[in-house]
């Protein structure tokens, strides 16, 4: 139980800092999305014990895709996180969430509070 409140705690502290972490990685994605894959080389491509050719382009497109994906998994992730929480507080009567968006949004100290 004391786990339980701990980790809920953690969350509700850390709010704002997850809503600031979610709007900056979609900066960073529309950022190289704008930015695209700007360096082609011409030299002769590397050949793999496949024989395929990996070019200096794919390869940055393909790492350019993966951080995307990835970046688009944590921000589904932090972002359900979020919902669940504000469902939580909204579960909650009009003086306790004023008292849990004061004490932990704000981070006001609990004597201000009262």
């Amino acid at each position: 139980m004391v786990n339980y409140y701990k980790a809920t705690e953690k969350f509700l502290y850390n709010y704002n800092s997850l809503k600031a972490s979610i709007e900056n990685m979609k900066q960073e994605i529309e950022e190289k999305e704008y930015l695209g894959i700007t360096a082609l080389e011409y030299k002769q491509e590397p050949v793999g014990n496949t024989y395929a050719f990996h070019t200096t382009t794919e390869n940055e497109a393909i790492k350019i895709t993966n951080k995307k994906e990835m970046l688009e998994t944590r921000i589904k992730l932090l972002e359900n996180k979020l919902e669940r929480i504000d469902r939580a507080v909204e579960a909650l009567n009009e003086i306790e969430q004023k008292i849990i968006k004061l004490r932990y949004y704000e981070g006001r100290q609990w004597w201000q509070i009262a």
